[in-house]
């Protein structure tokens, strides 16, 4: 008898060991399951063209570049922007001309976002401008002012957004940069890019990572050789 409650209790311990040993396995893989998976990899969709222009007489000039002294409260430029990349674009009214392009690539709620990068001696400085309300960042160097072509359509004069005046329906189609009484520290060129995009997902580490993007290079002089 003692014989055949020793074998049980053989066999049921070795069951339990069986089955605990089976459970840490099955613990572990599932730990080196969960290790193994990976974020998803970001891929863009969006290729909606978009570009600075400066409007002459009925069309509009692609700018890639321009020439600028930096001097205190003047004016750097007035930057239209169109959802094209074409050198030059006839159009009859600017605003309804780019509301209507505009519709042709805004499937997906796109908006528009801007980022400006120069250099403080060896410190890169680059932030974005998403709304009227982030204009402000940095403005002891570069003051910035956007503007919403569309929703003034009818007014012959007008001003920039205000940030109580922003909202979901807003349309960027200008931004003008002006020097600020901090411009002097600036030791290098200055680069404004536009750029479209749809979620947080379109930028890492707070940069803009999508294709719709354009960059222009405003020459200040100081570029370091």
């Amino acid at each position: 008898m003692k014989k055949i409650i020793i074998a049980l209790f053989i066999v049921i311990a070795t069951t339990s060991g069986c089955k605990k040993q089976e459970k840490i396995k099955k613990k572990v893989k599932e730990e080196k399951i969960e290790i193994i998976e990976e974020t998803p990899k970001y891929e863009d969709l969006n290729n909606t063209p978009i570009a600075f222009y400066s409007i002459k007489g009925n069309s509009l000039q692609k700018i890639s570049s321009i020439n600028k002294e930096l001097v205190i409260e003047d004016d750097i430029g007035l930057f239209q922007i169109f959802p094209s990349q074409e050198e030059q674009i006839p159009i009859t009214n600017f605003a309804e001309d780019y509301f209507k392009q505009w519709q042709v690539y805004n499937q997906n709620n796109l908006k528009v976002g801007f980022n400006i990068k120069f250099k403080i001696n060896d410190q890169e400085i680059s932030y974005n401008i998403l709304s009227p309300s982030n204009t402000m960042d940095k403005w002891e160097h570069l003051m910035t002012y956007l503007y919403d072509d569309y929703a003034n359509r009818n007014k012959s004069f007008y001003s920039h957004i205000e940030n109580n005046e922003y909202n979901e329906n807003t349309l960027f189609t200008a931004i003008k940069l002006q020097s600020s009484y901090s411009c002097s520290e600036i030791t290098s060129n200055i680069y404004l890019t536009v750029f479209t995009y749809d979620t947080e997902d379109d930028f890492e580490n707070n940069e803009y990572r999508g294709n719709s993007k354009y960059t222009i290079t405003i020459i200040t002089g100081k570029e370091a050789n």
